[in-house]
């Protein structure tokens, strides 16, 4: 509590730290001043109840849609928050969504005001974005509070000796904290006691299956899809050093194509990646997919120079590395997995209880270096093996792919039902 009034008392300079910042921040300007013009016009005039769930980002925005699907829209008004600029239009083309704005910024004189204005029955938010005067008010105001897909890890400084209570305290203001995995709940176990918290399976999962489901895949690809292709999404410069082995050409020269997807799409980073291979073309400079032509002494890596359709590109490969695992922390694994890709990671997937589970029920591979990533390549198209002894490790492993899978599907549904029932 003695954290939180500190905290409570600081926000005045935090805000006027950000109005300095915001004279060079774009971003940062249009969050705290042009955010909220159609909110404070608006009348809630409705008799259903009105629900507000907040999405920070576009991350936390794909794991909200399975549940906005859930939702009776006899029964609720929905409100959507967000933090970002570049999500915030996508919100308006959301037909599962009556009302949307930003999410007023932490400060005193936020939270009841939005709460007044709006006066919501539910407050949700979903992962880690949590902001404590708005849980604080909400409380107060007899708002029930939803955490959803929580995320908390072993090693976080929220759970250090200098933030352990503050965190604590907030935690508790909740009414129910809805945990992805055993691990995550046994934390929050630790903190907050076991009554406030409920297991069930991130949404994550299941908008990533009915992403694919709805997918019309990627044109340009659809003429490579045939060959053994391998992809690496979401790679920085960390994960660069895979490509300075001499033999990364003629490991995979004989699967097909290379398919490499930056996280961020940056010059730099891509003329980098150019600089590894023999044969490079952007996806930028590709026009027809059937001018898209393997090269007959070395692989061709695809660079992908476009944001959105990394999900999608799965569908064209068969061994997937996941970039990430070398730096902060490894990206996600499970969009690979849906489309049977063999998935292969760096070695940093504490943050990602996903890769872990993976990994332990064998449909993730870790890899140390190289020489390991090679080893997946040569085992899986390896022209030795017999089509029988092919077929049959395929089989299994489509087997425990799937497994994997249908343990993780209608997570929304029950978060749903929880929702219903607590409010």
């Amino acid at each position: 509590m003695l954290i939180f009034l500190i905290y409570f008392i600081l926000s005045p300079l935090i805000y006027f730290f950000l109005v300095i910042l915001s004279i060079f921040n774009k971003k940062i300007r249009t969050i705290l001043f042009s955010k909220n013009k159609t909110l404070y016009r608006k009348k809630f005039n409705t008799k259903k109840k009105k629900l507000i769930i907040h999405a920070a980002s576009a991350g936390e925005y794909e794991q909200i849609k399975p549940l906005l699907r859930k939702i009776d829209h006899d029964l609720y008004f929905v409100i959507v928050t967000c933090m970002s600029p570049t999500i915030y239009e996508d919100l308006s083309k959301n037909k599962e969504i009556d009302f949307y704005c930003y999410h007023p910024v932490d400060f005193p004189w936020n939270p009841k005001k939005f709460f007044s204005t709006i006066m919501p029955s539910i407050y949700i938010t979903t992962r880690h974005d949590i902001w404590p005067m708005h849980l604080y008010y909400a409380k107060r105001m007899n708002i029930k509070t939803f955490l959803i897909n929580a995320n908390l890890y072993e090693k976080s400084l929220r759970l250090k000796w200098f933030s352990k209570s503050f965190t604590k305290f907030i935690y508790s203001q909740f009414d129910k904290v809805i945990v992805p995995s055993n691990l995550i709940e046994k934390l929050f176990n630790d903190l907050i006691g076991n009554d406030k918290i409920l297991l069930i399976d991130d949404t994550r999962y299941e908008q990533v299956l009915h992403r694919k489901e709805t997918s019309e895949g990627v044109n340009i690809f659809e003429n490579i899809k045939n060959y053994n292709n391998i992809i690496f999404g979401s790679i920085s410069e960390k994960d660069l050093f895979l490509f300075d082995n001499k033999d990364i050409n003629s490991v995979v020269s004989y699967p097909g194509f290379i398919i490499i997807v930056p996280h961020e799409i940056d010059n730099d980073l891509i003329k980098k990646i150019e600089s590894k291979f023999k044969h490079a073309v952007r996806f930028s400079d590709i026009k027809d997919g059937s001018k898209i032509k393997k090269s007959s002494d070395s692989s061709t890596a695809i660079i992908v120079d476009k944001v959105g359709i990394l999900p999608e590109l799965y569908k064209y490969s068969k061994i997937a590395y996941v970039g990430g695992g070398f730096g902060k922390g490894v990206h996600n694994t499970f969009e690979p997995l849906v489309y049977n890709n063999i998935v292969c990671y760096g070695p940093n997937i504490d943050l990602l209880n996903e890769a872990k589970e993976m990994h332990k029920s064998g449909c993730g591979y870790i890899i140390k270096n190289y020489s390991s990533l090679s080893k997946i390549v040569t085992n899986q198209f390896n022209s030795n093996l017999t089509s029988n002894s092919s077929d049959l490790s395929n089989k299994k492993k489509t087997e425990e792919i799937n497994l994997f899978i249908n343990s993780k599907k209608q997570s929304s549904e029950s978060i749903y039902e929880v929702i219903k029932k607590y409010s």
